[in-house]
């Protein structure tokens, strides 16, 4: 699970080229394919972990064939709702690696500290102690609770996966003394779930829905909250395609 937020104006010009090259090496694809692509796997969404991420609407689709990182905000009582789609040129099973490696973000994503804390590396029900660096705020962590979604995955043959997370913020969890001193010095978040969701457009490209409901704790207004959601989104996903690119993800190839 991956929370983002504006970081260092270094990070930031890196992962403005990213998302420029973002679909470097995918298939041109129109609004039309891709919606296509959406109806041949809607009967499979009613097995979604998390059934309140939005499906793409029209004009999502129009600009993400054109090339975008679409992204946007869902109106919300609670936290933040933020969403993006993009059609990116990494076969969906080498995403499916990266976006399964966690403990390896840092570096790639805004998050820069990582640890497994119970269960086995890239496995279902893993638990990950993370931490986030806030420019000009305290500094956030969190538990992520990672489900891979085996119905979803299994019931489309592996043409569509999804990874949802949620999260505990539970001390008693953290026993090692480096994520001891990294609860130590940030503050826990409110709360974080939501997930991945990646369809196989052809051998080398993938269509990523991306879904997050968050709310970062503390006195963050309401504004600067949602700036940080819908930049967030944007930088984790080209994080995210760069690690797969890059990275040499340890996770299997599925």
């Amino acid at each position: 699970m991956i929370v983002s937020c504006p970081g260092n104006e270094s990070r930031r010009r890196r992962l403005l080229i990213t998302c420029l090259l973002l679909v470097a090496g995918a298939a041109a694809f129109t609004s039309e394919q891709l919606e296509a692509r959406l109806v041949a796997g809607d009967p499979h969404r009613q097995w979604r972990i998390q059934p309140s991420a939005p499906r793409p609407t029209a004009a999502d689709l129009n600009k993400a064939a054109g090339g975008a990182v679409v992204t946007g905000l869902i109106p919300s009582r609670s936290g933040s709702k933020a969403y993006a789609v993009a059609v990116v040129g990494v076969p969906i099973a080498r995403l499916w690696s990266a976006l399964n490696d966690e403990t390896r973000h840092p570096g790639y994503t805004a998050v820069e500290y990582s640890e497994l804390l119970s269960g086995r590396p890239c496995a279902s029900g893993r638990h990950v102690l993370q931490f986030l660096p806030v420019p000009m705020l305290a500094d956030r962590w969190w538990i992520g609770i990672l489900t891979k979604n085996s119905k979803l995955m299994s019931a489309s043959g592996g043409a569509m996966r999804e990874l949802a997370w949620q999260s505990s913020v539970d001390p008693a969890e953290v026993t090692t003394p480096s994520g001891k001193k990294i609860i130590a010095s940030a503050e826990p978040i409110g709360f974080t779930k939501g997930a991945w969701l990646l369809s196989a457009l052809d051998e080398r490209s993938t269509l990523v829905e991306y879904y997050v409901h968050n709310d970062p704790g503390g006195s963050i207004p309401a504004g600067m909250a949602n700036m940080f959601a819908t930049s967030g989104v944007r930088d984790t996903i080209s994080a995210i395609v760069r690690f797969a690119k890059e990275g040499n993800p340890s996770c299997p190839i599925e």
